[in-house]
C-alpha cells in the first residue's frame, strides 16, 4: 500500500478522515489499495480481498461511463457490505465502504413481516365460511404464533383489543404469559393499568429494559426483565396492544419494535375482520330462513290436514286448525326470536320417566335473558335436574361458592359468554379455579364472541359451546355429554 502524498493540511484532513465511522480507501485498477482509513484497516484479509476484486470489474465500467457514483453490493462471512465509489480518473476509485449487515437484516425480517401479514389476511372464504368466530379467532391464533417464533423469536406474548365502549384491553390472544385474576382488568388509560394501558391511551411503542424500576409495569411473566409493547393501529386509531416479555435483560431493540409495530398493523386488519363477522353477517339470514322453514314445516302439514278436514266437512277440522294455527305462530315467534331463544321445545320427546344421566343433577344456568334462563331450567326440570338460575355472572360465582360451602358442589354450570358484570371466560374460569371437576357449557349468540370467552376457555378444557338460538334436543344432549364426562 502506498501513501498519500503529504502537504498542507493533510495531516488534518487524514484525521478527519479517520473519524468518520465508515471505512474509507482509495483501491487501483489492480486491486492494490494506496491509502485506507483506519476503519478500512481494521478489516480482515477476507473483506479487503473482496473489495480488490470489486475494483477489478467496476474500475473498467466507471472509465467506460460518466457517472459521478456506483453503489454496489457484497457480503463477506456474516457481514453485508454497502460500497458508494467515486471515480480518480482511469485507473482508481475512492469508496466509503459501510456496514449494511443490520440494515440487511432488518430489510429481510422487513420481508418476512410483509408475507406473513399477507398470510394473516389471507382468509380464503372456503376456509373461513364453514367456521364459527371461536374457530376463526384460532386459526388467527395459529399464524400469529407462528410468525412470532420465527419471524421474531418471541415466546411470552399477548394480544389484547379495546372495547370501544368500556375502553377495557380484552385478553384475545395468550402465550407464556400468566392471566389477569378474575375481576382484575386493564383499561386504555395512561396511569394505573400498565404498560399496555399507557400505550393504548397514547398510540406510542414502549420498551421497558428493567420491570423491577419501571413503575409503568404490571407483571405478566414470572421474573420478567425486559418487554416490549406496541398499539395495534387501524387508520391510526389504537384497536389493542400487543405486549411481548423476555427473561433476558435488554432483550428487545429498536428494530424489533419497527417489525412488530408493522406486523401489529396486520394483526389489527386481521382481528378488525373477524369482529366485523363479513362472512358471519352474511350468512345469518341464510342460517335464520334455515330455522324458520325446519321450524314452520310440520305446522304448515298439520294446517293443511285441518283444511283438507273442513272442506270434507269433517267435525272436529275447525279445533285441529286452531291448533295448528297457534303452533305455527308459536314456532314462527320462536324461530324469528333471534339468539335469546331456545327452539324445538315442543318437539323434544316427553319421557313419563325422568332422563336417568340428568335426574338428580344440580346444575346452575346463567344468563342475562329471563327468556333463555326460563326456558332452560323448564327443559332441564322436566329432564329431573335441580336447576338454578341467575341473571348476571357476578351472582352466578357467588352460587357456585356457597354450593362448595355448603359441600352440594353443581354437577353442571351453564353460563352465557355476554352479561353485564362478567363475560363468559370469567365464569367459566371462577368455576374452574373454586371446583376443577365442574364442567362448564357456554352459550353464545349466532356465533358472535365479543370477549372472546370461547377460544380462552376452550385453551384451558372447555368442553362445549352452544350457538343460539340451539335446539332443546341439542341443549340436552350436550348436557347429558358433559355429565358423562364428569362421572
Amino acid at each position: 500500500m502506498s501513501n498519500v502524498p503529504a502537504g498542507p493540511g493533510a495531516d488534518q484532513a487524514i484525521s478527519m478522515l479517520n473519524e468518520i465511522g465508515d471505512g474509507i480507501a482509495i483501491v487501483d485498477v489492480h486491486g492494490e489499495i494506496h491509502w485506507m482509513s483506519q476503519r478500512v484497516a481494521q478489516l480482515d484479509a477476507a473483506t479487503l480481498r473482496a473489495l480488490a476484486d470489486l475494483a477489478r470489474t467496476l474500475i473498467p465500467d466507471m472509465a467506460a461511463e460518466s457517472r459521478r457514483t456506483w453503489r454496489r453490493r457484497f457480503t463477506c462471512g456474516a457481514t453485508a457490505w454497502e460500497v458508494v465509489a467515486t471515480s480518480l480518473g482511469s485507473d482508481r476509485m475512492a469508496v466509503v465502504l459501510v456496514d449494511a449487515t443490520v440494515r440487511q437484516r432488518l430489510a429481510t425480517r422487513m420481508d418476512q413481516v410483509d408475507a406473513a401479514g399477507g398470510e394473516l389476511l389471507d382468509l380464503d372464504a372456503h376456509i373461513v365460511n364453514p367456521l364459527n368466530v371461536a374457530e376463526r379467532l384460532q386459526l388467527i391464533e395459529r399464524k400469529i404464533g407462528t410468525a412470532m417464533e420465527s419471524i421474531f423469536g418471541f415466546a411470552h406474548y399477548e394480544v389484547r383489543l379495546r372495547h370501544r365502549k368500556t375502553n377495557q384491553l380484552e385478553l384475545v390472544i395468550g402465550h407464556g404469559l400468566d392471566p389477569l385474576r378474575i375481576g382484575e382488568s386493564i383499561n386504555a388509560e395512561p396511569v394505573g393499568h400498565g404498560i399496555s394501558g399507557l400505550v393504548a391511551a397514547t398510540g406510542r411503542s414502549y420498551i421497558c429494559n428493567d420491570p423491577s424500576r419501571d413503575p409503568n409495569y404490571l407483571p405478566g411473566l414470572p421474573l420478567a426483565r425486559s418487554s416490549l409493547t406496541v398499539p395495534l393501529l387501524l387508520h391510526e386509531r389504537v384497536i389493542g396492544v400487543i405486549n411481548v416479555e423476555s427473561d433476558r435483560e435488554t432483550a428487545f431493540s429498536d428494530a424489533d419494535q419497527v417489525g412488530l409495530e408493522t406486523y401489529g398493523r396486520y394483526v389489527a386488519m386481521a382481528l378488525n375482520i373477524l369482529d366485523m363477522l363479513i362472512v358471519e353477517r352474511s350468512t345469518t339470514s341464510e342460517r335464520i330462513g334455515g330455522i324458520v322453514r325446519d321450524e314452520i314445516a310440520i305446522p304448515i302439514q298439520l294446517v293443511r290436514e285441518a283444511a283438507t278436514g273442513v272442506a270434507a266437512g269433517r267435525l272436529d277440522s275447525h279445533e285441529r286448525l286452531e291448533a295448528a294455527l297457534e303452533t305455527l305462530e308459536s314456532r314462527i315467534r320462536s324461530a324469528t326470536g333471534g339468539p335469546q331463544t331456545v327452539l324445538g321445545i315442543d318437539k323434544i320427546e316427553r319421557h313419563a320417566e325422568p332422563d336417568p344421566l340428568i335426574v338428580g343433577k344440580r346444575i346452575l344456568v346463567a344468563d342475562d335473558e329471563a327468556g333463555v334462563r326460563d326456558a332452560i331450567k323448564s327443559i332441564l326440570g322436566e329432564a329431573g335436574a335441580s336447576v338454578d338460575v341467575r341473571a348476571d355472572g357476578g351472582s352466578a360465582l357467588d352460587a357456585v361458592a356457597r354450593a362448595i360451602a355448603d359441600q352440594h358442589p353443581y354437577d353442571l354450570v351453564i353460563s352465557d359468554v355476554r352479561m353485564p358484570d362478567r363475560n363468559g371466560y370469567e365464569v367459566f374460569r371462577g368455576t374452574r379455579d373454586m371446583c376443577p371437576g365442574t364442567p362448564v357449557l357456554l352459550m353464545t349468540g349466532f356465533g358472535y364472541d365479543p370477549n372472546h370467552s370461547i377460544v380462552r376457555s376452550s385453551q384451558e378444557g372447555l368442553q362445549c359451546c352452544l350457538f343460539k338460538p340451539f335446539q332443546a334436543a341439542q341443549l340436552l344432549e350436550e348436557v347429558r355429554k358433559a355429565l358423562v364426562k364428569r362421572a
